[in-house]
């Protein structure tokens, strides 16, 4: 009967660990559902709230590096040599970005105006940018070569005159300051005074009338009735979708502005980002995980197709159909008219003849990729870099005196960073939340775990057991069996002895 016992009272405690461990299983999904609710409720645009907060006034401030690639062979160039570029930099400015004139309405969406200001950051920079002299291509110069490329012969003389006057000659140097934020170029000075509506500003610059602004509207999903809607852009400026390629693909306005993602990424999705600068969305893809600060991060990357011309997405994003190298993307169509040209820095993924045509050119994954490293489980970005080189089309005019025998070129001016990373402050908080959404994930798990130790040792308590009961049946047996071979060897020393006496 205690045998019976035993065997019953451990069938039953495997029994219970078993439904312990079958119970785990259904319910572990129940507490990750929870956590991922709470997350979901709590990454939405309402007022008040952290997500609120942290959208309009983002706790880290992004830093803006430019590199500038000073020429070198300015006479040569004209000669029709190949263009030598040396780089210089960084010099970087801080970038705090505000959002204002904030309307939350109804329907789920969110209106906002970006205010952006650039700051100088000398302590991260290699010197004076007042002082810091650069030579490069004179920008305004070759745009109105561009815009007269097919006028008349006559024009063309005059405008070389005009130029000469002037002093404008292909290449220009300006200070770091001047290049940045405007300096009075004569023909744009002469061109507004007589054309003020062809010629709507005397000055010129690469970042000139962008500090201290906030031209750019945008109307954003709150994410209230779907998370994965996060801070996407709804319109720009009014624009649902733009108007200046030649398909839908290349005009549509996809993404976020690339400060917020929606929260429960996955490393299948396409992460697109609308960038105004370069007049296009793009996306990013998963390449690898790793940490930042000690927070574990999904990192996602600009593919290369994202600049390949002949790639199928891309062919509707040449202006007149005419599609450059791959490697660059032309966005004169939406620069006025100037022959701008976009690439990553030093052409890196490009066609390796845009790198062999620029001596100084030294493309390298490290320093020139882009990437964005993410929080999976809230979308919060913690480091993220966007490089991107502004580019000039050179090449030689007939009748215009100025441009020598240049070759034909995409000659880069500057390349920029555009990086940001969580401080400690940011990265202590979220690590903190993180850390508490993972102990309730966890809970079911801990169970699961005493569940199978639990089995496990009643597995081994059941063995022991029935070892000890076959043991106890066993040694009867045996007794048994020598007192029969005992009663044997007896009975037959007797015969033995009997047959002896006969």
């Amino acid at each position: 009967m205690t045998q019976l016992r035993n065997k019953a009272a451990l069938t039953s405690v495997f029994a219970l660990c078993c439904f312990i461990i079958f119970l785990v299983l259904i319910v572990k999904d129940v507490f990750k559902n929870l956590v991922e609710d709470q997350i979901k409720e709590h990454t939405k645009l309402k007022l008040n709230s952290e997500a609120y907060k942290n959208w309009k006034d983002p706790p880290v401030s992004a830093y803006l590096q430019f590199y500038f690639f000073n020429v070198e062979n300015q006479l040569q160039i004209l000669q029709g040599e190949r263009a030598i570029v040396k780089q210089l930099g960084p010099y970087t400015y801080k970038q705090p970005r505000h959002r204002i004139n904030v309307s939350l309405f109804e329907n789920d969406t969110v209106s906002a105006t970006t205010h952006t200001s650039f700051m100088f950051e000398p302590t991260m920079s290699v010197g004076d940018p007042r002082n810091d002299l650069v030579t490069t291509i004179n920008i305004p110069l070759v745009t109105m070569l561009q815009m007269l490329r097919h006028s008349g012969m006559v024009n063309k003389v005059i405008l070389s005159i005009l130029f000469t006057l002037k002093r404008n000659t292909l290449f220009q140097t300006h200070t770091v300051d001047e290049w940045l934020w405007g300096y009075e170029d004569p023909i744009l000075k002469l061109g507004h005074k007589l054309l003020p509506n062809l010629f709507p500003v005397s000055h010129f610059g690469l970042f000139y009338g962008k500090n201290g602004t906030s031209n750019e509207e945008y109307l954003l999903n709150a994410g209230k009735n779907d998370y994965t809607k996060f801070t996407e852009i709804i319109t720009w400026n009014g624009q649902k979708s733009l108007n200046w390629w030649a398909s839908n693909f290349c005009n549509m306005i996809n993404g976020t502005d690339g400060a917020s993602f929606h929260p429960l990424i996955k490393k299948n999705e396409m992460l697109y980002v609308f960038a105004s600068d370069i007049c296009r969305s793009f996306y990013l893809l998963f390449e690898k995980e790793l940490e930042v600060q000690g927070i574990s991060a999904y990192r996602f990357v600009l593919p290369k197709e994202a600049f390949e011309n002949d790639h199928p997405s891309n062919r509707g994003c040449c202006p007149g159909g005419i599609c450059p190298m791959s490697g660059i993307l032309n966005i004169s169509i939406c620069r006025q008219g100037a022959p701008v040209f976009v690439s990553t820095p030093h052409f890196y993924n490009g066609d390796p003849r845009l790198v062999s045509a620029i001596g100084g050119m030294k493309p390298d994954m490290e320093t020139h990729q882009t990437f964005l490293d993410i929080e999976p489980m809230t979308g919060i970005p913690v480091r993220a870099a966007k490089r991107m080189q502004v580019n000039i089309h050179v090449e030689a005019m007939k009748y215009i005196v100025q441009t020598g025998q240049i070759r034909t070129m995409i000659l880069p001016v500057f390349f920029l960073n555009e990086n940001a990373v969580i401080d400690d402050k940011s990265a202590a908080k979220l690590k903190a939340a993180l850390h508490k959404m993972k102990v309730v994930i966890y809970i079911p798990y801990i169970f699961l775990w005493i569940g199978i130790l639990l089995c496990l040792a009643s597995l081994i308590l059941a063995f022991v057991a029935w070892k000890r009961i076959e043991n106890k049946d066993f040694v009867p047996v045996i007794l048994k069996l020598r007192k029969l071979e005992t009663q044997s060897e007896v009975k037959k020393e007797t015969q033995t002895d009997r047959h002896c006496c006969n």
